[in-house]
């Protein structure tokens, strides 16, 4: 397992076949440390990136601003806390429930209508 984990792990293999790849993260220091690391790496395609976090909607939007059409999207983002169930509030289920599926909600709508438009 790569140290940047999953996304990153998913990011330099397809960089490596030659795909230009965007990389999110929530902090500009972690999207620039995996963009670093995956150029220096020596893939072959084009390795971008952008802070932004797509749990919440001005992410979302921030990120398909900056790169609105893709062939390919690997929504990897998932937060969880390791609590006793009953001790997890309704907030922390909001949240969660912002990240783990409305995040893939919103990116899947917003590139699913940019194919539409192109075919």
């Amino acid at each position: 397992m790569s140290p940047l984990g999953i996304g990153f792990a998913i990011a330099k293999a397809l960089a490596k076949e030659g795909a230009s790849v965007v990389v999110n993260g929530r902090t500009e220091q972690r999207v620039n440390e995996a963009v670093n690391k995956l150029r220096a790496s020596g893939v072959r395609g084009k390795v971008e990136g952008v802070a932004a976090d797509v749990g919440a909607v001005g992410g979302t939007d921030k990120l398909t601003r900056r790169f609105p059409d893709t062939d390919i999207l690997v929504n990897n983002a998932g937060i969880f806390e390791v609590k006793p169930f009953e001790q997890i509030d309704d907030d922390d289920w909001k949240r969660f429930f912002e990240v783990n599926v409305l995040s893939g909600v919103r990116l899947s709508r917003h590139y699913l209508a940019g194919m539409k438009k192109r075919n």
